[in-house]
């Protein structure tokens, strides 16, 4: 399986959507594994499940809500990395996440 840390050495902030809780609580783990820690210090399977994480380049992690996720792909940001987390630990090439995976509600 692909390792998270590469990921956040080449990139300040890493986001990665998790669709199911499968997903999630893979993620979470794996993150725990590779040493990465909450904003507050914590493990990161104390986290409760959501579908967007991001990770600073400090290995801090925390959630990132579902309107910056939305947002984001609207803003010119070249500084994050979106990450599909299921086409990334299958070993897909391109594992970028190049739409949000919601519709916009109005």
């Amino acid at each position: 399986m692909r390792s998270l840390k590469p990921l956040i050495e080449k990139n300040k902030k890493v986001w990665f959507y998790c669709e199911t809780e499968e997903l999630q609580n893979r993620f979470l783990e794996q993150a725990e594994e590779e040493g990465l820690v909450t904003m507050s210090g914590e493990n990161p399977t104390s986290l409760s499940l959501q579908h967007f994480y991001g990770i600073n380049g400090d290995g801090t992690m925390g959630y990132i809500s579902h309107f910056i996720w939305l947002k984001s792909f609207h803003a010119d940001n070249k500084d994050i990395l979106r990450i599909d987390y299921d086409r990334f630990i299958s070993g897909e090439d391109d594992y970028i996440s190049h739409i949000p995976h919601m519709e916009r509600v109005s």
